[in-house]
């Protein structure tokens, strides 16, 4: 049962509900597998082999074992191909590519005069841990599953004797269908539709979302001996997502329509509407929803690395929950066209936008690493990470906002397990790598099922005698979700999506 739920809630109550929920919690609460192109290509495994600027989001110390300075700038393309959705028994794709930033880093090395085998290290990176572009698209015939019988149902749910029989609706969703006349009210005060719910209607809903986490951290790593390091950033995460819902359902077999003749009017309805009189039979509607958040956090990383020997390295990292100060800003609009109207009804919520500030702290973060180098021509590194989101938490300045929301994380999720393994040989004066990453589901399901992510990558790179280097990625992420619709009906279907990436990264040793 709190399985369903869980799936229930983040698998988005995207029309009815609102933002700031559980869903956000554990999206910001959530990373990828981002940065430079040598650390996207090696599945992001460098816990304990360090020297790279996408450390700085993970375990620091590995900054520790540069050697020189380091400035780098890395770039891509991202495209979500061929998103495919079952709902209905009825198949869709969608497409959607951009072109991101993905790192930037400086990285300077100090050494002391009388202790050369020492080094102090001190960075500034930026490094995207997450790329929020992707687009989904449900379109299929209602199978009694309009949008109007789970208006329908709340309203009646809620529905209080006249003349206050509208008091309790909720502005943004049903209360929206009753002002737009796809719910309307006979004279007794019993609510009904005017889009005949028992009918078949073809309906679409597209989802877009664009966005991204950037991870700026001001780091310091120190390499005693080149036996042990330490290290330490302080990030400032950068929140920027939108999310832009739209469902639409049309009568495109008319099967609605109130016809006029000589001897009166009569109608192909199954169960009359009343409203039909005036403008005819329902002909097609709109409902969407927006909102964009943006903000800051804030955090500590705290890691080390031992080298046993020159061929074994363990590390481990912890990091702090982060705090979000966030806003949402949103607005809901709705459009009802009826065919004897010329005009549709239209409406929106609030009528000039609204905004809401409220805090997000995600979970402490736990690993450990393990590298091994191979004759100075290979390395292999491996990294375990430990999120528990069952600790997740929203907050703001009314203390009862989230007492539900944060019930049902406690209850619902559990502790999410991420493993990451990258290899990479040197050919000298070039690279050749491979990767892996699985980033478990906050349920706890790890390599397959919902919301599990996993990520196949691949890069090559070339180092110059002069210090110039340059870096290619390849990766893909695959993850699969059920998406349940509304807020009463037990609608779901099915997201199978796949994310490309390819990156670029240019930078100089000095």
């Amino acid at each position: 049962m709190f399985r369903k739920l869980g799936l229930f809630v983040f698998g988005c109550l995207v029309l009815g509900s609102k933002a700031q929920n559980d869903a956000d919690a554990i999206r910001y609460s959530q990373t990828g597998v981002g940065g430079s192109a040598r650390f996207v290509s090696m599945g992001g495994a460098f816990g304990a082999i360090g020297a790279d600027p996408g450390v700085t989001s993970f375990n620091p110390a590995g900054l520790g074992i540069y050697r020189k300075g380091e400035l780098s700038f890395s770039f891509g393309v991202q495209s979500a191909a061929d998103n495919t959705s079952i709902y209905n028994n009825y198949s869709s794709t969608a497409n959607r590519a951009n072109v991101r930033f993905n790192n930037f880093g400086f990285v300077a090395t100090i050494t002391p005069k009388d202790d050369p085998d020492s080094r102090h290290v001190i960075a500034f990176t930026i490094n995207q841990l997450q790329n929020f572009n992707n687009a989904t698209r449900f379109s299929a015939y209602t199978n009694n599953s309009s949008i109007a019988k789970d208006m329908l149902i709340l309203a009646k749910t809620y529905q209080t004797p006249l003349p206050d029989v509208t008091l309790n609706l909720d502005p943004s969703y049903e209360g929206m269908a009753f002002n737009t006349y796809l719910l309307d009210t006979t004279s007794d005060g019993e609510f009904f539709s005017n889009l005949d719910i028992k009918r078949s209607v073809k309906q679409t809903r597209d989802i877009i979302t664009t966005g991204r986490t950037n991870d700026i951290n001001f780091s310091y790593a120190y390499s005693f001996k080149d036996k042990f390091y330490f290290g330490a950033s302080v990030g400032l995460p950068q929140v920027n997502y939108t999310s832009n819902t739209k469902h639409s359902e049309f009568d495109d077999k008319d099967s609605m329509r109130i016809i006029t003749t000589s001897n009166g009017s009569y109608d192909t309805y199954l169960e009359p509407p009343l409203f039909y009189t005036s403008d005819g039979g329902f002909k097609s509607l709109t409902y969407e929803e927006y909102f964009k958040t943006t903000g800051s956090g804030l955090n500590l990383k705290l890691g080390g690395i031992y080298r046993l020997n020159d061929a074994l390295r363990i590390g481990a990292y912890y990091h702090t929950p982060t705090i979000y100060w966030l806003q949402d800003n949103y607005y809901s609009d709705m459009s009802v066209s009826f065919d004897n109207r010329s005009n549709p009804y239209t409406i929106t919520v609030p009528e000039e936008g609204g905004y809401y500030k409220y805090r997000i702290m995600t979970p402490a973060r736990y690993s450990a690493n393990v590298g091994f180098v191979i004759n100075k021509k290979a390395l292999i590194g491996v990294d375990y990470e430990f999120v528990n989101y069952k600790s997740a938490r929203l907050s703001s300045d009314e203390l009862s906002d989230f007492e539900f929301s944060n019930s049902l994380i406690k209850s619902v999720y559990s502790g999410g397990h991420n493993i990451r393994v990258g290899g990479e040989v040197n050919f000298q004066p070039f690279m050749v790598r491979l990767g892996y990453a699985m980033t478990g589901s906050p349920y706890g399901d790890v390599f397959s099922g919902q919301m599990v992510r996993n990520t196949v990558s691949a890069g090559l790179g070339y180092r110059s005698k002069g210090g110039f280097y340059l870096d290619l990625s390849l990766s893909r992420t695959m993850t699969e979700n059920d998406y349940y619709f509304f807020s009463v009906l037990d609608t779901k279907g099915n997201i199978k999506q796949n994310v490309f990436n390819c990156g670029l990264t240019m930078g100089i040793k000095f």
